[in-house]
Formats: structure tokens, sequence, C-alpha cells
């Protein structure tokens, strides 16, 4: 079994198929499919777990088996999910395809993160500083323009959205 919960979307009140990009978290406790999303892509971090394999129609499996790293494949292929070891969770983000692209990344330590479209952030763990804000283990946020953090030892998921039209 999986559960998502929305983190922000564009529009904000949009539903699971008319968004213009998506970001969630999702739990998953036991081998599942995952929903599928037509015209989207879909970019999936495993935040938390032993792995997993993602089994997608046509395609040669995914294996997951470290957190912290985000992995593109396409939404609206059928895709089950295998786990290795317990459960996990994982981060989502949801592209409208040919409107909207990202740039996903982990970040550590000290640094400037530049962006004219929303940038996601989410403190994986530990407490990441930014100018005006904390965010604690969990916490996300949704930024623009230029901003500082101060992540240390710790690790922040900052996402870049783009307009592509």
């Amino acid at each position: 079994m999986g559960v998502s919960w929305d983190i922000a979307a564009e529009p904000e009140d949009a539903g699971a198929a008319d968004f213009h990009w998506r970001f969630a978290i999702a739990r998953i406790d036991a081998d599942v499919p995952f929903s599928r999303y037509s015209g989207v892509d879909r970019i999936f971090t495993l935040i938390e777990g032993e792995g997993l394999t993602l089994d997608l129609d046509g395609r040669a499996p995914l294996i997951i088996d470290r957190t912290f790293v985000p992995q593109a494949f396409p939404g609206d292929v059928a895709t089950s999910c295998r786990l290795t070891a317990g459960p996990s969770r994982a981060l989502n983000l949801f592209l409208a395809r040919g409107s909207w692209g990202a740039e996903v990344k982990i970040v550590q330590g000290a640094g400037q993160l530049a962006g004219g479209e929303p940038m996601l952030l989410f403190a994986l763990d530990g407490v990441v500083a930014l100018e005006h804000r904390t965010l604690h283990a969990g916490d996300a946020a949704v930024a623009s323009g230029v901003l500082h953090y101060e992540a240390g030892q710790h690790h922040l998921y900052v996402a870049r959205l783009f307009r592509k039209t």
C-alpha cells in the first residue's frame, strides 16, 4: 500500500489530473502499482528506506538502492514498485510534459540558489538555515529569486522549476 500527500502544486487548487506541476511526499508500505499520469514526467527521490525497484512497462527496471538520488521517468508508463526491505518514503515531483521542466539536486554545506521560477525546497535531515527562515527535517518551502542557505552536513532537496513554453 502507498499513500501520498501534496506539499505544493501549481495551480494551488489543482486536482490529480490538472496540474502544471505537483510536489508530494509518499509513504510506501508494501509492493504497489504507482498511479499513472498522462502527459506527465516524474522525478522520484527516495528519502527513507532500504531501497526499491521500479518496474516500468517496456523498460529496464529502475533499481533505487540509495537515498537522496533523484530518478526521472515518464509518469504515464505503467509502473509497479517492489520494496527491498521494509517501508520507504519518497518525494515525487510531477511535471506537465512539454510545459514544465525541473533541475533537481541535493545540496549540503552553504551556498546560494537562484531561480526566477519557483524553487521547491525540502529539508531531508537536520536543520537548514535560509535567509529568512529555518527548515527542520521534513519541512518544505516554495521560494523564488536568490536564496542563501546553510545546511552544514545536512541535506537540502532543491528543485528549480522552469517553463518550457
